[in-house]
């Protein structure tokens, strides 16, 4: 029996995954379109100077400048060096139970502007207590329903009712 642990162990190249390089140079791009977007967002608002000083694109517009081309040396660097990364950034199920979370959180912030913070939130407690708890102890389909519908509705009345802070509700806002 093996006495390392399972971080220590190299990766076998047949369990396949994400390599360093191609998780670079995509993080790289995926910034860089963040970056672009930043700045496109900033001419609106104005990137010079006036009688009052900077406008308030001024600084949005040049951080993200130079969050693109920190991207696009990253990228270039990647691309120039690509036959050197060649390590895995991350096995097929390390991947795969990053997305176990990640595309739930999409899920929720999708539905979050379609059915509202509310209704969402309780569909996202009630996912993750039903299908992503450690095998063996799942919870109850009725433990599952009584905190996802109790910790949005705890959460309506702290910040909606006590603390008048409306958080978005939508189609159910009038209720």
């Amino acid at each position: 029996m093996s006495t390392q642990a399972p971080q220590d162990r190299p990766q076998r190249a047949e369990e396949g995954g994400i390599s360093l390089r191609g998780g670079g140079l995509f993080t790289s791009c995926l910034l860089m379109l963040i970056a672009a977007v930043v700045m496109y967002d900033s001419l609106d608002q104005g990137i010079g100077w006036d009688a009052a000083g900077p406008q308030a694109g001024y600084f949005p517009f040049y951080v993200g400048l130079l969050m693109f081309l920190s991207c696009l040396g990253t990228a270039s660097w990647t691309l120039l060096h690509w036959s050197e990364g060649r390590g895995l950034m991350t096995t097929r199920s390390e991947f795969r139970r990053v997305c176990n979370v990640f595309l739930p959180i999409v899920a929720y912030v999708v539905l979050m502007f379609i059915v509202g913070m509310y209704v969402a939130g309780a569909l996202f407690i009630a996912w993750f207590m039903w299908r992503l708890a450690e095998p063996g102890k799942r919870h109850g389909l009725l433990k599952t329903l009584v905190i996802a519908v109790c910790v949005p509705l705890a959460t309506y009345f702290i910040f909606t009712v006590w603390f008048e802070v409306a958080l978005y509700s939508g189609p159910f806002a009038d209720f």
